[in-house]
């Protein structure tokens, strides 16, 4: 799932909670309150999707077995090599020492 597909929907649950809280308890801070957990938990269970996704994807690419003939992959840059604002910011707080 795309993360602004996941954003959209949770919106959406979050807006049908806090209509849902206010209506069965007629109180503005209780909803919020049960709003927010709510928002939580789902930020959770996202998070914990994603690992499970990776986790997998790793597992599944460590069980692959490369075929003799083909080429071995591209080397890329990892993320803290290339250029930007994170390099310059990690060059600038971490400088190499000679």
């Amino acid at each position: 799932m795309y993360f602004p597909q996941f954003l959209v929907g949770m919106v959406a649950t979050l807006l049908v909670i806090l209509g849902w809280t206010f209506m069965s308890t007629g109180s503005a801070w209780e909803a919020l309150g049960w709003t927010v957990l709510a928002a939580v938990l789902l930020q959770a269970g996202y998070f914990v999707a994603v690992l499970w996704l990776v986790q997998r994807e790793g597992h599944a690419a460590d069980q692959a077995k490369p075929s003799e003939g083909a080429a071995s992959p591209a080397k890329l840059p990892g993320p803290f090599e290339r250029d930007g604002i994170i390099q310059a910011l990690l060059s600038r707080l971490f400088p190499k020492v000679p």
